[in-house]
């Protein structure tokens, strides 16, 4: 079997493993989540924690058994096919570039604050900058 090149230093890894799990939300969604539920957010973050735990321990394990690149790609193609696997993979690609454009609102809400500019033209003009 080959082996993986080891390109990445740890501090690369770890920063795309915290930015892959926490996304954008971690900036956005705290507020929203303090104002819904008050000072009992941590107890909220605890419970979504938990609940992730089975999926991420499960990840974990095939990452181990299966030391390839390509991560959920690769599993879902050798659990049921090409054909999945091609699906699994367009459907994840699409699910990153939803969470890119929800990262763009969030940051066009912050820009909209600090320069006290509307919503709109601030993520559009992100958005046309990221793009091109």
């Amino acid at each position: 079997m080959k082996k993986l090149e080891r390109r990445l230093t740890l501090p690369s890894v770890i920063a795309i493993g915290i930015g892959g799990m926490l996304g954008s939300g971690i900036f956005v969604l705290p507020g929203i989540a303090a104002a819904k539920t008050g000072p009992s957010i941590w107890l909220a973050y605890l419970l979504a924690g938990i609940c992730v735990l089975p999926a991420a321990l499960s990840k974990a394990e095939l990452a181990t058994a299966m030391p390839t690149s390509g991560g959920t790609y690769v599993y879902i193609e050798r659990a049921f096919g090409p054909v999945m696997g091609t699906i699994s993979g367009i459907g994840l690609w699409l699910s990153l570039l939803l969470k890119s454009s929800f990262a763009l609102v969030g940051f066009g809400a912050y820009l909209a604050v600090l320069a006290h500019l509307p919503l709109k033209p601030v993520a559009l003009s992100s958005l046309a900058l990221i793009l091109f």
